[in-house]
């Protein structure tokens, strides 16, 4: 039991949970059930992988989002980008190397997945993983208690990516069953007589 709480504690080090995550969640989730079936009627997509997307992303704007306990910031943006290569490199090699790290590596995987499945697309959703980590960091600069990383940036990106990759897979093999299931459920063609 004592060990279960001081990991739970950890836990709660390492992720960004402030009273205002709650806050940002739950508006965030109204929101989606609002809006998630205007948008998959709206352009077609699947509703349910619809759904998901929405809500993953909502959940990583609130625990990213949100204020953290503290008023103030350690960097600018100016200061958050890398001047060189060797600061890239050195942001991408941290990615993995601890706890936090691999739960930002995990935090847009779903949304990758879910974006995948609802649109039948592979590009955009690529695209938007790619670039929203990077929107995210920026407004991180202004929002109290918040900092911006460049670790962070590439491990969320790599987990969005790696999301796209995943669902890219799993549509493939749902476009498969789809056909199957028509061709099934089609009547075999009369045969004519000559």
């Amino acid at each position: 039991m004592v060990t279960f709480l001081d990991a739970a504690h950890h836990l709660r080090r390492v992720v960004p949970i402030s009273r205002w995550t709650p806050v940002l969640g739950l508006a965030a989730l109204l929101l989606c059930l609002l809006l998630w079936r205007r948008l998959a009627g709206r352009f077609g997509w699947r509703p349910v992988p619809t759904l998901l997307a929405l809500l993953s992303l909502a959940g990583a704007l609130a625990l990213t989002l949100s204020p953290r306990g503290w008023w103030g910031n350690h960097k600018s943006l100016a200061q958050c980008l890398p001047s060189d290569w060797s600061q890239v490199a050195g942001a991408v090699a941290k990615v993995g190397a601890n706890l936090e790290s691999l739960l930002n590596v995990a935090m847009l995987v779903p949304l990758g997945v879910a974006l995948v499945l609802a649109t039948r697309r592979v590009g955009w959703p690529a695209l938007l993983v790619a670039l929203l980590p990077a929107g995210i960091e920026m407004v991180q600069t202004v929002i109290p208690g918040r900092q911006c990383s460049p670790t962070d940036y590439f491990a969320n990106a790599l987990g969005g990516l790696l999301g796209v990759a995943a669902g890219a897979l799993v549509d493939r093999w749902w476009r498969r069953r789809e056909r199957q299931a028509e061709s099934a459920a089609q009547p075999p063609a009369a045969f004519t007589s000559s």
